[in-house]
């Protein structure tokens, strides 16, 4: 027999927890209340506290050499850290970033469905494409719109009806609607 440490019942401990100190929920709520020390409650923000820099520019309340050291992260200034390119396109990038054109092959694996399981491979490329930045563009995707020199419309996904994801050509690549991407995929 334990014996609580609220309010000094005596109760039995569970089989998978041996150790525990408190009869029931609510004196565990009590201890757990009671082991936050009063400093630290002191020195939380009370709810409706106003920020004292709300409102107020970061040059009038920050330091000039404060303003200089948060320009950056701390990240930043790891040279092992950063990328080749980095120099390249002065801005920081991650190690791992690739150079514009890079094609890359990115490995799926189907969590759920009838193709649990299954792997299949996905070629994305690396460039500005459309004015975007984000380096994750499908190769279909742009070799599609290269080839036929026009956008993919809405709603409209570029698929490829043979089973050999290196098959690039023009007649490999066609489009279809969201709607019969489903069915295909659903019945295969």
């Amino acid at each position: 027999m334990n014996k609580c440490v609220v309010c000094g019942a005596q109760f039995k401990p569970l089989k998978h927890y041996p150790e525990r100190k408190t009869c029931s929920e609510e004196c565990l709520r009590i201890h757990m209340k009671n082991l936050v020390p009063e400093a630290f409650l002191e020195n939380c923000f009370k709810e409706g506290n106003v920020p004292f820099n709300k409102g107020v520019p970061q040059k009038e309340w920050l330091s000039k050499e404060a303003r200089e050291r948060c320009s950056k992260t701390y990240i930043q200034y790891q040279e092992n850290t950063a990328s080749p390119l980095s120099k390249i396109e002065g801005r920081y990038l991650p190690h791992n970033t690739y150079s514009k054109g890079t094609i890359t092959k990115r490995k799926h694996i189907h969590k759920k469905g009838k193709f649990k399981g299954k792997v299949d491979y996905e070629y994305y490329i690396n460039i500005d494409w459309k004015g975007n930045r984000k380096p994750n563009n499908l190769y279909r995707r742009y070799l599609w719109e290269y080839y036929h020199q026009q956008d993919i419309p809405k709603g409209m996904v570029v698929y490829c009806p043979s089973t050999n994801p290196d098959d690039w050509t023009k007649e490999n690549l066609q489009l279809i609607t969201r709607g019969d991407l489903a069915r295909l995929n659903r019945w295969g």
